[in-house]
């Protein structure tokens, strides 16, 4: 059995570092091999890559079952969002354990938080985001706000991009839900996870 655990771990670990690290780490070869892209934008993918391994190895930490792991994603992303003139604005406030809460579930958690985050500072020139947390439907809701210029829901999935995609089938993997509401005032993302397992 504790063979067997071990095995499950390395092989979440494995395909995480392929989806995350690995898919970042070819996308900046080639694009910097085809000669496209600038010193500072390098820079910004090689940061992404960082935030990337930082997040696999915190998720191979004990989890305590409460959301004090998104506390991580404040310390890892903190400077990366100063450096580019977004203020962070924090209203994370105690919420009941999550009994379903563990290393491999907390990782698709933080990976669709960090993909949120990704996404504001690629395309929203936002200059705040809020993070809040309250109680709802017998879960708890993790809400990511920002004042930038918003997108079109259909349009972002149309246009081929995997970011929401792959929100949308961590959030289903772990029995959470994920919603949008976006105009020219800002974007919000709400992450309902549910308080016990389905």
């Amino acid at each position: 059995e504790h063979h067997q655990t071990l095995s499950d771990e390395r092989q979440r670990l494995m395909q995480d570092m392929h989806d995350g690290l690995g898919s970042s780490l070819i996308s900046a070869l080639r694009v910097v091999e085809n000669g496209k892209i600038g010193e500072g934008e390098v820079a910004q993918v090689l940061k992404g890559c960082i935030d990337d391994l930082k997040l696999a190895i915190d998720s191979m930490e004990p989890v305590e079952r409460d959301l004090l792991l998104i506390a991580t994603l404040r310390y890892r992303l903190a400077p990366r969002l100063e450096s580019t003139g977004i203020s962070l604005h924090w209203a994370v406030q105690d919420v009941p354990a999550l009994d379903w809460l563990d290393p491999k579930n907390s990782l698709h958690i933080l990976r669709i938080l960090q993909e949120a985050f990704a996404n504001i500072i690629k395309h929203t020139q936002a200059s705040e985001i809020h993070v809040a947390t309250r109680l709802e439907k017998n879960g708890v809701v993790v809400s990511i706000t920002d004042n930038g210029k918003g997108f079109d829901m259909a349009s972002a999935q149309q246009s081929g991009g995997k970011g929401l995609s792959n929100q949308l089938r961590r959030a289903k993997s772990i029995g959470a839900d994920i919603q949008w509401r976006s105009t020219h005032e800002g974007t919000c993302l709400s992450l309902w996870l549910p308080q016990f397992a389905g």
